[in-house]
This record gives C-alpha cells, sequence and structure tokens, in this order.
C-alpha cells in the first residue's frame, strides 16, 4: 500500500529552504560597525563560488567550508560568527544538494551547531545556524540521517573521530531547536528565529513517518508538537498596545502563528498521522487545555488586533485556526463515539444494534 504523501494535504506544496531564503542572501546585523564586504550571488553559469573580488572552484568548497566553520567556533565575538555563517550558507546553497552537501560532514557539522546554538550566542547567531541546518537537510541523506537518529545514511557521512555518537550529536542540537521554541518569543528577531524552526519541523515531518515521530518525541519534557502548542498560545495571549507595538512586530507574530497553524492543519488532516496527532494534543491535561482553548479563541476575527492594520492577514489567519477547530472537535466527537459503542457493548455483552 503507498503511503500518502505529506504534500498532499493541500495547505502547501513545498516547504524548502531552497525558496524561503533571498537569492541576494542579504546579511541581517543588528546596527554592527565593522560590516565586512557583501558576499556576491554566484553565476549559476560558473561551477565555482563568488565571495567579493574571490572565485572558489567547487573542489574546494569541503576544505573552505570546515575552515570557515572552525573559524565561527574559534571565536565567540557576534559579528565575526555571523559573517561566517552567512559565508557557509552561500557555499551550500551554490554547492548541489544530492551530491555534495553530504561531503561536508554531516556529524561534526551537527556538534558545530550544537556549540553555536547554546543559549550564550546572540539570536542573529542562532537564527543563521537554524538556517544552515536546514540548508544541509535539503540533502536527502543529511535528512535520512537526522529522522533515523544516525543510523542510516550515506556512507560518505563520517562518523569516526567525532568527540559524539550520531545519536547524541542528534539529540543535542533537537534540544537546541526546542529551547528555540521555548523561549517568550516578544522581539522581532526572536520571532522569526521561532518561525524559522517552526518551518524547519515542518520540512521534517514532510519527509514522512521517520520526519513525524521526530515532532512527536520528547526531546525535553514535552515533544516538539506540544512545543508548538505552547507558542501558538503564548502569541494568542500577547498584549498589543498600539501606541508601542510597531507593525513589523504585529506582522511577525503573525507570521509565526500562520506557519504554526499550517502545520498543525497539516498533521491533523493527514490520513496516517492526524489521529496519532490529535491524541498527542489531547494526552495530557495541560496541553488538552490549551489546544481547547485556542480552537475556542483563535477563529474568532474580532480578537485579532492585527485586524485593525490588515483586515485581509487577519481573515487568513483566521480562517486557518477555523480549520484547525473544525479538526478538533471532529476528532473529540469521534472519541465520545466510539467510547459509547465500547459502553453499549460493555453493557449488554453484544454489539451496538445498527438500526436500519
Amino acid at each position: 500500500m503507498i503511503q500518502p504523501s505529506f504534500h498532499e494535504c493541500n495547505l502547501r506544496n513545498n516547504v524548502s529552504i531552497e525558496t524561503y531564503v533571498d537569492n541576494n542572501m542579504e546579511i541581517e546585523r543588528n546596527n554592527q560597525e565593522h560590516s565586512s564586504a557583501l558576499l556576491n550571488t554566484p553565476d549559476p553559469e560558473e561551477d565555482g563560488l563568488h565571495i567579493g573580488n574571490m572565485f572558489l572552484p567547487s573542489t574546494f568548497w569541503t576544505p573552505f567550508f570546515t575552515g570557515v566553520l572552525q573559524i565561527a567556533l574559534k571565536y565567540s565575538e557576534e559579528g565575526i560568527r555571523v559573517d561566517a555563517l552567512s559565508i557557509m550558507i552561500l557555499t551550500v546553497r551554490t554547492s548541489d544538494s544530492k551530491g555534495e552537501r553530504e561531503k561536508f560532514g554531516f556529524i561534526s557539522v551537527m556538534e558545530s551547531l550544537h556549540q553555536l546554538l547554546q543559549k550564550e550566542n546572540a539570536l542573529l547567531v542562532k537564527k543563521h545556524s537554524v538556517h544552515l541546518l536546514f540548508l544541509l537537510l535539503n540533502c536527502p541523506a543529511m535528512l535520512k540521517m537526522l529522522c533515523s537518529g544516525g543510523k542510516d545514511g550515506s556512507e560518505l557521512m563520517e562518523t569516526v573521530g567525532c568527540e559524539n555518537e550520531p545519536q547524541q550529536a542528534i539529540n543535542s542540537v533537537l534540544k537546541d531547536l526546542s529551547e528555540c521554541l521555548t523561549c517568550e518569543a516578544t522581539t522581532s528577531l526572536e520571532l522569526k528565529l521561532c518561525r524559522l524552526v517552526v518551518n524547519l519541523l515542518a520540512f521534517i515531518a514532510s519527509s514522512g513517518k521517520l520526519g513525524y515521530e521526530v515532532l512527536l518525541g520528547s526531546v525535553t519534557a514535552h515533544s516538539f508538537l506540544e512545543l508548538t502548542m505552547e507558542v501558538l498560545a503564548s502569541q494568542m495571549e500577547c498584549k498589543v498596545d498600539f501606541s508601542t507595538e510597531v507593525h513589523e512586530l504585529l506582522n511577525e507574530r503573525y507570521l509565526l502563528m500562520r506557519e504554526v497553524l499550517i502545520l498543525l492543519n497539516r498533521l491533523a488532516s493527514h490520513a496516517m498521522f492526524s489521529k496519532p496527532t490529535l491524541e498527542v494534543l489531547m494526552g495530557s491535561k495541560r496541553c488538552a487545555g490549551l489546544t481547547i482553548d485556542i480552537a475556542n479563541r483563535l477563529p474568532q476575527r474580532s480578537k485579532y488586533p492585527l485586524r485593525q492594520l490588515n483586515p485581509q492577514m487577519a481573515n487568513d489567519l483566521a480562517d486557518l485556526a477555523q480549520k484547525f477547530r473544525s479538526r478538533v472537535y471532529g476528532f473529540l466527537e469521534e472519541q465520545q463515539h466510539s467510547t459509547a459503542e465500547r459502553c453499549d457493548t460493555g453493557a449488554s455483552g453484544k454489539p451496538p444494534r445498527v438500526p436500519r
């Protein structure tokens, strides 16, 4: 039997980061004074990479990538790390996703990203690190290795010489990603980081059963699925003061909530994953309370402060919320019906009678 594709849910055809990134690769900076040279977009007709006036043939991409990664780990200054990560992002984007990216060394890169995603790092460093991971996972072999816990990958994936076992390195990065979700996102950059992690989780889940299980696995005390629900509830409860909150911040909040709802709707409507998804959301008292609260309150268009600034965006969010509400209550009704049938069977010792 052919398993239904995660892409068949009609809400989004692709969550690949390849189309998410601005082709001009503009480097985000927080008003840092000493900015490095701009990174030029490579010419697709040339088999190499342009950085400033330097041309790097593709045969040197792997050692170059490794060298830049070591610089990012060696120096703790935000500016150096952001620039190094930006160069690595451009290098990975220029490389072939199916062949060249796996040569960068998945496990060693995961160990390095774990260091760059630690709490003490600046938000922009974390955001670029998640961005780099997203690009690397567009390599099928790397994505397969992450979803399998390091048990299934290309022969080119190195494991010798790494400090940790593949599973330990992967778990460390997954925990780092969960901490990016659990932070109380209130600034524009925090919201962008949180949204990028949600997009990454959606991409991982789109790979199939193993990817979906990554979302169900407990990386801390809760699964990624439960954490995304907490993010949605937190943003729904945010107070808005139009005298102080700028339009950009409100827009970022909308985009984050939209991505979470798209992910939840895709999972809750999937032929294979809908039931286990809703069972997780209703599995604990806290998560069930958040799910019901969101299902009841979020579809009400009048509740959105965004409606005063952009009615279309508010309506879009309300429609997504209404779809989620329908799936939640559809699941609850099905559960009640199943419980009633079991009670009838237990009382009479016979299957319930079906009227003609």
